[in-house]
């Protein structure tokens, strides 16, 4: 088989694969997805919230994605006083995960922590997992203790 044809191959198996696609469902699942972590965190720091330790603040940010164009999502600022930890989503579309948040310290990006959506279709289930480092080596399931142990890491210098 000739390069040409394969290549023609290779694209027609990716136009039909993207026409298969609901790529609407995508992008409002993610959204969705985004929202329901919001939601956990907001109820994990309620104490905090309550006593007046810090607020939760959301802002709205245009991202755009092949295939699914631009969308209109929040990004949610913990507003601890002097120092504020960014929940900033990247994508829905992210090559070996169903989705991207970073967390960082406000002026400190290149300290950035990733929450990494895992989607399992057979049993309509997702997990945001924690990842230290880029590579993916230091991962952890995101849960309260996770979010808790990064906050106080984070704030070991205030």
């Amino acid at each position: 088989m000739s390069l040409e044809k394969k290549l023609k191959k290779i694209s027609l198996s990716r136009k039909k694969r993207d026409s298969e696609i609901d790529w609407d469902r995508r992008r409002d699942t993610w959204t969705e997805q985004v929202g329901k972590l919001y939601s956990d965190i907001g109820r994990w720091l309620k104490t905090y919230v309550d006593k007046n330790y810090m607020s939760l603040h959301f802002y709205e940010i245009t991202l755009s994605e092949e295939h699914i164009g631009k969308y209109d999502i929040s990004v949610l600022e913990l507003d601890l006083g002097e120092p504020s930890v960014v929940f900033r989503p990247v994508g829905r579309n992210i090559i070996g995960a169903d989705g991207r948040v970073d967390v960082y310290m406000n002026g400190h990006l290149s300290d950035k922590k990733m929450l990494i959506l895992r989607e399992d279709d057979r049993e309509q289930n997702s997990q945001w997992e924690l990842w230290e480092t880029t590579d993916g080596k230091d991962r952890r399931p995101f849960d309260r203790e996770a979010l808790e142990r990064t906050l106080d890491e984070w704030l070991a210098y205030y």
